[in-house]
């Protein structure tokens, strides 16, 4: 399960990046016709939601290996 911890956490920190990547486009960048800064926020927030879906899955991954150790 030790690969699967790995990818949650890299998954998480990817999704992070990509959404202060876009934040950072709000603020520094003009809308165009397709990406307007209003697209830029949802795009983060979409990004920053997925992120907290990982944590969520790693912490029952975790909760789940304590469980296996205490019955050990």
């Amino acid at each position: 399960m030790a690969s699967r911890e790995k990818r949650l956490k890299k998954q998480e920190q990817g999704l992070l990046k990509q959404a202060e990547e876009h934040r950072i486009k709000v603020e520094t960048m003009d809308g165009r016709k397709d990406t307007t800064k209003d697209y830029w926020l949802g795009e983060a927030e979409r990004f920053e939601k997925r992120a907290k879906e990982r944590a969520k899955m790693l912490e029952k991954l975790k909760g789940k290996e304590k469980e296996g150790e205490e019955k050990n």
